[in-house]
């Protein structure tokens, strides 16, 4: 049966999808997990209730073209990436990827809705709790606008666990550039080869060159945390964090800041010192940091796109590892040294992030103990810049929020012990913290946010006096 001859599922608004077994065929192919795949594997894939809330998401608005060529695009970019028809096998250490046949199970990921329940059918499709054994980890929604049900929208939903920020874009890319070669009824040619993650899971585990990697990788880690523990000296960890009672739940709450102004501020810094943007955000809380756990020295883990060649960053897959920075908080008028060795140090994180979990968590208890959950060895930095955001709207939230002001968050039921996340957009940018309700966050959130903001502000136009920390 042909693409364009089978009719796309019809999306129910009203409830979250419902998982949908994979095709029933034998694989095309099996092998072991990267790391990042072993990084971010839940523990049962199949039982993820809070999933869908790390779900990435895109949309795509496309002149109106019928649901035949729509199809053939929709098939041709799932035989390009593998991960999008892959499923989990087994559980823990055991667990490897299967990667089924395109056909037929490619029929199941597209489903059409009418444009006017369009914003109900996108809020159940993000909700999908994706069960990874059984189905592939993706969902395509096709906005229909006219009785002929030509196509005029797309929203994509990938699970987490296979695509990151900037897999879901070359997702959006592939699908953009199929769908206009299908439009014009020609064949697409993609635009060069792409990673699969079984190719580069047996390099990682079958090859010296893995090897080799892997040895400098554990060791950049541990000279890292060795320093980072030489310089806190005596320092001992405020209370909180760390594994819990079982049966014990906590909260996860937020608070977020937008500003106009902070963006305009970070963006004169990083041009004045020839660094990235993301440089003197990781500077501003690594500082914020310091001041609330009164230490000299901070250590953050970067989270890096680790995508490291053309092929890599053409591929949608989860490539998200995460890389220690170790700072010392500046003094006075030091801010801008503290930027440029951000800077330095997420150049040797991009190199150095890819590790196996194991031997990553076993360097970090080995040499951190006790200070490795604490405030200032564990928080987790990401940034997302305007590149990595396209097809994803400005959420309402942001959008619409008054700029400057600290606001609180809605409580999460799931997310990391301590945790910033930078988006910056082309005319704002929205910094969020995240924390476990039982940590010393619950008391310096606010404070720490307030005193990144004024760090950035006050280096891009310094005044008479420094800022102060609560102050």
């Amino acid at each position: 049966m042909s693409a364009a001859s089978t009719p796309a599922r019809t999306a129910d608004p009203s409830e979250p999808a419902a998982p949908r077994p994979a095709a029933a065929a034998r694989p095309d192919r099996t092998g072991p997990l990267t790391w990042v795949q072993q990084e971010w594997l839940p523990e049962q894939p199949d039982a993820q209730k809070s999933s869908h809330e790390d779900n990435q998401f895109r949309q795509l608005d496309i002149a109106p073209l019928g649901l035949g060529p729509v199809r053939s695009a929709v098939r041709a970019v799932l035989a390009r990436h593998e991960v999008l028809r892959s499923r989990i096998v087994g559980l823990g250490p055991q667990a490897h990827q299967a990667v089924d046949p395109v056909d037929p199970g490619w029929e199941q990921v597209l489903e059409t809705t009418a444009l006017d329940v369009w914003d109900a059918a996108v809020a159940a499709a993000r909700r999908t709790s994706f069960r990874l054994s059984r189905q592939w980890p993706l969902t395509l929604l096709a906005g229909t606008e006219d009785r002929h049900g030509r196509v005029s929208r797309i929203a994509m939903v990938v699970d987490h666990w296979a695509a990151d920020g900037l897999g879901v874009v070359a997702l959006l890319d592939d699908l953009t550039a199929a769908l206009q070669a299908a439009a014009l009824g020609v064949e697409w040619i993609p635009a060069g080869p792409v990673e699969q993650p079984i190719d580069l899971a047996l390099w990682e585990s079958a090859t010296p060159a893995g090897a080799d990697h892997l040895e400098r990788s554990v060791a950049y880690r541990r000279q890292q945390f060795e320093r980072l523990k030489r310089g806190l000296g005596d320092h001992r960890p405020s209370p909180g964090g760390g594994p819990l009672p079982g049966g014990t739940r906590l909260g996860f709450p937020g608070c977020t800041l937008t500003s106009v102004r902070l963006a305009e501020a970070a963006t004169v810094v990083a041009d004045r010192l020839r660094v990235p943007a993301a440089a003197v955000f990781l500077a501003a809380f690594s500082t914020a940091i310091g001041a609330a756990e009164q230490v000299g020295i901070v250590g953050t883990f970067m989270l890096s796109a680790n995508r490291l060649t053309p092929a890599a960053l053409r591929s949608v897959r989860n490539a998200v590892m995460s890389a220690p920075v170790v700072l010392a908080v500046s003094p006075p008028g030091g801010f801008a040294e503290t930027v440029v060795n951000a800077a330095a140090q997420q150049l040797q994180g991009l190199r150095y992030a890819n590790t196996a979990p194991h031997l990553k968590h076993a360097v970090t208890e080995e040499v951190l103990g006790d200070l490795r959950h604490s405030g200032v060895a564990s928080a987790i930095f990401n940034f997302m810049p305007e590149s990595a955001l396209r097809g994803d709207r400005v959420p309402a939230i942001v959008r619409d929020a008054p700029c400057d002001v600290i606001e609180p968050m809605p409580v999460r039921g799931t997310a990391a012990e301590r945790m910033v996340m930078v988006t910056l957009r082309e005319d704002r940018v929205t910094i969020t913290l995240r924390w476990r309700e039982d940590t010393s966050w619950q008391q310096h959130a606010e404070p720490m946010l307030r005193y990144t903001a004024d760090l950035v502000l006050h280096e891009a136009a310094p005044g008479p006096r420094p800022p102060v920390f609560g102050g």
